[in-house]
């Protein structure tokens, strides 16, 4: 059915519980530039290395993914870092600090991130999304129950062109 829109340049996948990885590898056309992921319970690691292979052109990606790890955020390669501008990983429960060590490498032009309700990371993590994403006009830092008083201080020294901050318990 994709494979005729020819135009489809966004996807929207939302509580696809029965949608398998293969499936979302077939959805995935080059010419997309936005996908957004949500509550598709089979998404796991191999279906970022599909997106990251399959989308070049990529710009924003969405994602609410219970079954990504850190591992993903190592499929993202330099042809991301320079189309992909938008990140929000949401509830990616898995994704830890080094999680960020590899996105903050691989996607060093974001200018929005999103990390809201992806729990294991820490002032650490925050640390190095301020010292490495110095392009972040936005920044999603909600449900992070491990962020303290500390990362204010790495967000406020070092991200000079954020417009929006969002904390949220």
């Amino acid at each position: 059915m994709l494979e005729q829109m020819q135009g489809l340049m966004h996807l929207e996948l939302a509580g696809c519980n029965d949608f398998t990885e293969a499936g979302l590898w077939s959805s995935l056309n080059a010419r997309l530039t936005s996908l957004s992921v949500s509550d598709c319970i089979n998404v796991a690691d191999d279906a970022i290395a599909a997106i990251s292979q399959l989308l070049p052109n990529l710009s924003e990606l969405s994602l609410q993914a219970y079954h990504v790890t850190d591992t993903a955020m190592a499929y993202f390669t330099a042809k991301q870092g320079y189309t992909t501008h938008t990140l929000r990983l949401h509830s990616c429960w898995e994704i830890t600090n080094h999680g960020v060590v590899n996105m903050v490498h691989s996607l060093p032009n974001l200018t929005a991130l999103s990390l809201s309700g992806c729990s294991k990371i820490t002032d650490d993590g925050v640390e190095l999304v301020a010292e490495n994403l110095r392009k972040l006009r936005s920044l999603d830092l909600s449900w992070c129950p491990r962020i303290t008083d500390m990362a204010l201080e790495y967000i406020a020294c070092d991200l000079h062109k954020l417009e929006e901050l969002v904390l949220d318990r």
